[in-house]
Formats: C-alpha cells, sequence, structure tokens
C-alpha cells in the first residue's frame, strides 16, 4: 500500500505525535491515527495560541508564551467586536464609549473579512476554470488520469476482514 507522506491524515499523525518517523505497517497507523483523529481537536485547542507561532520549535521561554497569549488574546477581542455588531439593531452607541470603539473594529474587521474572502472566491473560481479546461484538454488527448489515493478506512476494513495488515510504502 502506498501513501503520501504529506497527506492530511500524515501530518496530522506527525503532529500528534510529535515524530517524524512513519509506521510501515497499517494496523497501528490507523489506530494511532484514529487516537489522533478523536483526541487532536482538544490539544489543538489547548495548545492554540503555541500553535499559532511555534509550529515545530521547542523551548518557549517566558516571553514567547506572553507573546502567544497576547495573539491569542487579540484575536479574541477581534471576534467580539465583530460580533459587537448585532447590538446594533438594539441600542444606539453613545459617542466617545467603547461600545463605540467596539463597533468601529467590528467593521473594519467584517471590511478587511470580506474583501479577503471576496478575493479568495475569485481565486477559487478562477482555478476551477482552468482544471475544467485542463480537464477538456485531457479528454481530448487522452492524457494519463492522477493516480487514486487509497482510502484508509476502506483499506482497513479489508485487512480486518482478510485477518493482514499491509504494509505501507510512503511516498514523499
Amino acid at each position: 500500500m502506498k501513501l503520501n507522506h504529506n497527506s492530511l491524515s500524515a501530518r496530522l499523525y506527525r503532529w500528534f505525535y510529535g515524530t517524524n518517523e512513519m509506521p510501515t505497517n497499517l494496523c497501528p497507523y490507523f489506530w494511532k491515527l484514529v487516537a489522533a483523529v478523536v483526541f487532536g481537536i482538544p490539544v489543538g485547542i489547548i495548545t492554540l495560541p503555541y500553535i499559532i507561532i511555534y509550529k515545530d520549535k521547542e523551548g518557549i521561554s517566558i516571553g514567547e508564551k506572553i507573546g502567544v497569549s497576547l495573539i491569542a488574546y487579540v484575536m479574541l477581542t477581534l471576534a467580539i467586536c465583530m460580533l459587537s455588531l448585532i447590538g446594533l439593531f438594539f441600542v444606539t452607541p453613545e459617542k466617545d464609549t467603547a461600545y463605540l470603539n467596539m463597533v468601529c473594529i467590528g467593521i473594519v474587521c467584517w471590511t478587511v473579512g470580506l474583501i479577503l474572502g471576496i478575493s479568495e472566491l475569485i481565486k477559487r473560481i478562477r482555478d476551477k476554470w482552468e482544471d475544467r479546461r485542463y480537464r477538456k484538454m485531457r479528454n481530448k488527448h487522452d492524457l494519463p488520469l492522477k493516480e487514486k489515493q487509497p482510502n484508509l478506512i476502506i483499506e482497513m476494513v479489508k485487512a480486518k476482514y482478510h485477518k493482514y495488515c499491509p504494509q505501507i510504502k510512503w511516498e514523499k
């Protein structure tokens, strides 16, 4: 069985277990991957401030932890400011209040978010259009299709049914 070393499941495995060594057998890889999927979200939420800046670094000092926490607090504050716009339906903000400042920051954040979202949408539409043109060319010229990656869940069910564990060859 050939798996991609940079696939989402392999990256999740390496991140969760903090290793670059990948197993060569499907059975332990599958069950460790199940544990990583189940516990990955809570661990990711708890370690979110450290994940933002320190992807693969070790030995975090107190100053760096404070900086990461500051980033997390700024992100939370911006989210609250963006949600404060809902209050405009019920309350008119008074001049020179914290609520008015929050509304202004929320408007700026929503504007930036919309601009980034529209640009991302345009980029994705352009990519889909080019992919569509490529598929038409491929059909005309009979280019070879891309090889499909095996589905881990289906392969594990087959392995359990036939009582064997396939070897994994990692492609980079």
